[in-house]
């Protein structure tokens, strides 16, 4: 936890509960969406935190993990890798046929593909560099 000490230090000098801090901690680490830790923090067996304390805390750890949302744009990255692919396999394709010859097949799909998956892709790359997209799934769905 040694990144996470002067945090813990800080925020038991302002009367916060160990506990909740490490809470926090562990929620942070295994990627639990900002939403489902507040709530737990408010929880009515978990006294004495305000929002403000709440938020603060989260900010603190979050930046400490580095980021709220670093595992959450994967599928932006394989999806934009997978359409980055196609169209440079295609682009590839073309390039191989006109310069050393030989019959296109369906020209027109082979185009839309090298183009649309070369932009597209890198249209998606960027948007999840920039976090843009995120997975939404639940993370107590079923519960």
């Amino acid at each position: 936890m040694g990144k996470f000490d002067l945090i813990i230090d800080k925020y038991t000098k302002q009367g916060l509960a160990v506990a909740d801090i490490e809470y926090a901690i562990s929620a942070v680490r295994s990627n639990t969406k900002r939403a489902h830790i507040i709530e737990n923090l408010f929880a009515d067996y978990r006294a004495g935190m305000s929002h403000h304390q709440a938020t603060a805390l989260l900010d603190d750890l979050f930046a400490a993990n580095g980021g709220e949302f670093k595992t959450e744009n994967r599928w932006g990255f394989i999806y934009g890798m997978i359409a980055l692919l196609i169209g440079l396999g295609c682009g590839f394709y073309i390039f191989y046929v006109f310069a050393y010859g030989g019959i296109l097949m369906r020209p027109i799909l082979v185009f839309i593909a090298a183009i649309g998956g070369t932009i597209g892709g890198l249209i998606k790359i960027i948007y999840a560099l920039r976090g843009k997209i995120r997975d939404n799934d639940d993370s107590y769905a079923g519960y």
